[in-house]
């Protein structure tokens, strides 16, 4: 049965209201069928049948794909907000209140997206039963911010005067302001400035941006790049303030640009470019965009001075095309600048491409076999030829076990993939040379591996924290030993004499597992499988039977919020499950059991059952959820902070849950922690 067949049988059950139907079906097919119009269909039915959790489940899996359709948040919404009326809500006010504010935050992306007027009225409807039940909860505390942080962050009023003061003067009055309905993060008003005889065009500009301090690079100073606004221009007979796509682009385009440095944890600078990966518009092949100082304007436009002292930069917004996005890259600004120096700043959606005959350089594979085969026949070494394939053939394995080969690979070699994840056929240095001629290409993999393997495999970038040749080395010296490594007998090739079997697989495979968190922290599938591996290891280490949390997801956003503290600071962070019912171990005896039974390519994260009462009743007796704090320990904490810093190089973090709370404690010093708290970890009716 093809996929349009597939989804006519959906429809006719769910005209029959046979939606279990459709869960089997779906959950039948396999991996390499399921993409996201099938998994829209497995969404609908899970929330139709009241199972809202697993509809909230495989929407986080879309999460990375859909992040920019309207559709996606509105059906987050719907399910988070269906998902309040579940028993464990009931006697739960933090626990409900929570999951309502995550859904008036989904629901608020989709509705900033430009929807069909008749999507956003149903949003809309939702909205308003979202914030009624909300008031009811909140009662007289009006003005408290979420525990997720999930507040909008606003210019204070003299700041938003100055704002305003700073637009009149330099780009004109505008006496027209869209208001944004809705405000998930910052509030984000556009500015119309009107064409004028001085400037013969519109002026849009954001105003609201730069209430939120960008994550900027280290060497810059916050107070004079961390804030922006963005502003683009449009020709005279432009229709500002219709509602279709074809006018209402620049609009999303600044909106959404507005909100790249918060969703992802970034910054916004001249320079910077922005692939929007498809057309803006069906009449127009601009699909990207370029940031630079503000043009045809005095002296000063591009800078407004707050009353605090922080610069807020202005920068204009240049659609680009495709090919002019590939010349930035591939060079740099200034390259692509001089190519445009004739091309007015005015968006012209049928501007000439000034780079419409560029070439990207010539293509150069990731690694190729032969690149190491060919020493062994150089240097004459007692080894076969294929051992050029040994690290190539562990890091694809390790892609098709975690899903990141391109979905090409999976219908062109689905027997290889079906080998590799069920272990049968672990060796494919023989199919790496037949089928891909003996390269490693990005596009084997799909858009989060080719990412992956761009930042852990560039040779261009051999001196970043993980690069993957580097720990090839460093595995093969640990192997052998420094001084076997440095050998006349392996002639500087000692990578190329280690035995290629399941145990190089695994030591490799912690290398390349640190190196992936560490490019995507946020991936919380991957992360619980990787803590899965951690149970296993300390359960045997320990001899006894370890619990793996059921509600791990909320165990893995408290980390991600340890880990987005930690960052800049010189500590990892151990997360430690606290249990009443888990078995005493001696903290020095739990430090050393990690150190023997965990590698500590594990990067210092161990998840591991140990006495909670004290704990429990320490945090009950003294705190309420207030800002991060510090606290002291109590001595039983502090030893085991001790030994595991001795041991690891990182002091632990140690997380606390009941049914109603839950609490993180971060180290920032020997015997001291901060406290940050979330929402519980949610009881399940056995």
């Amino acid at each position: 049965m093809n996929k349009h067949q597939l989804i006519k049988l959906f429809r006719e059950w769910r005209e029959d209201d046979e939606n279990e139907k459709i869960v089997e079906a779906v959950l039948a097919l396999p991996d390499s069928a399921l993409d996201d119009d099938i998994l829209d269909w497995l969404v609908e039915a899970y929330i139709d049948i009241g199972e809202y959790k697993k509809a909230i489940a495989v929407l986080e899996s879309q999460r990375p794909r859909l992040e920019d359709d309207y559709k996606w948040h509105f059906r987050m919404g719907l399910a988070l907000y269906r998902a309040t009326g579940d028993e464990e809500c009931e006697d739960d006010d933090s626990l409900r209140r929570n999951i309502l504010e995550r859904a008036k935050v989904a629901l608020a992306r989709g509705m900033n997206m430009n929807p069909p007027e008749s999507a956003l009225e149903t949003a809309d409807r939702y909205m308003e039963r979202i914030e009624d039940e909300l008031d009811d909860l909140r009662g007289d505390d009006d003005d408290e911010i979420d525990e997720d942080g999930d507040y909008v962050e606003l210019y204070e009023e003299e700041e938003i005067d100055a704002i305003e003061e700073h637009i009149k003067e330099y780009y004109g009055d505008f006496p027209t302001v869209f208001h944004e309905i809705v405000s998930p993060d910052i509030h984000c008003d556009i500015c119309i400035v009107p064409p004028s005889k001085e400037r013969n065009y519109y002026t849009l500009l954001t105003m609201g941006m730069g209430a939120h301090i960008m994550n900027i690079p280290k060497e810059l100073a916050e107070e004079e790049y961390g804030r922006a606004e963005l502003l683009i221009c449009l020709p005279p007979d432009w229709k500002v303030g219709e509602n279709s796509e074809e006018w209402f682009w620049p609009i999303s385009l600044l909106k959404n640009l507005a909100r790249l440095p918060i969703n992802c944890d970034t910054w916004l600078g001249w320079g910077h470019s922005v692939d929007h990966q498809q057309p803006f518009a069906e009449t127009t092949e601009l699909c990207g965009s370029l940031l630079i100082y503000p043009e045809n304007v005095e002296d000063g436009a591009d800078v407004c001075v707050l009353p605090n002292g922080d610069n807020v930069n202005f920068f204009e917004v240049i659609p680009i095309y495709r090919e002019e996005m590939n010349l930035k890259i591939d060079n740099d600004t200034k390259a692509l600048l001089e190519r445009m120096q004739n091309v007015s700043h005015v968006v012209n959606i049928e501007r000439e491409n000034t780079c419409a005959d560029y070439q990207p350089p010539k293509h150069i594979p990731v690694d190729c076999i032969s690149d190491h085969s060919d020493k062994i026949t150089e240097k004459n070494l007692p080894l076969p030829l294929i051992n050029g394939a040994n690290h190539i053939a562990i890091f694809m394995r390790w892609c098709i076990e975690h899903d990141l080969v391109a979905p090409e690979f999976y219908r062109e070699c689905p027997d290889i993939v079906e080998g590799v994840k069920s272990g049968k056929d672990t060796d494919i240095r023989e199919f790496i040379l037949r089928f891909f001629d003996g390269d490693l290409e990005i596009y084997q993999l799909n858009f989060l591996g080719a990412g992956f393997a761009h930042n852990y495999y560039n040779w261009e970038r051999s001196d970043a924290e993980y690069f993957y040749p580097a720990d090839v080395d460093d595995y093969a010296e640990k192997y052998f030993g420094t001084e076997k490594y440095n050998s006349e007998e392996f002639q500087d090739e000692a990578y190329l004499f280690v035995p290629f079997n399941e145990e190089y697989y695994q030591g490799m495979s912690m290398y390349i597992e640190r190196a992936f968190l560490a490019f995507y922290p946020g991936f919380a599938d991957y992360q619980h499988g990787r803590s899965e591996l951690a149970f296993k290891k300390v359960e045997k280490a320990l001899e006894l039977k370890v619990h793996v949390p059921r509600h791990f997801d909320e165990i893995a956003q408290e980390y991600k919020i340890a880990a987005n503290e930690a960052k800049g600071k010189n500590y990892t962070p151990i997360l430690v499950i606290l249990e009443d019912n888990a078995l005493i171990t001696d903290p020095q005896d739990f430090a050393d059991i990690l150190e023997d039974s965990l590698n500590p390519f594990l990067e210092n994260i161990a998840i591991v059952n140990i006495p909670s009462r004290s704990m429990f009743k320490w945090v009950e007796e003294n705190f309420n959820r207030v800002s991060p704090i510090m606290l002291p320990t109590d001595e039983r904490i502090t030893e085991l902070q001790s030994a595991a810093a001795e041991k690891f190089g990182a002091a632990p973090a140690v997380l606390t849950f009941t049914d109603e709370k839950s609490t993180l404690f971060m180290p920032i010093g020997l015997g001291q922690y901060t406290r940050f708290t979330g929402a519980g970890i949610i009881s399940e009716e056995e």
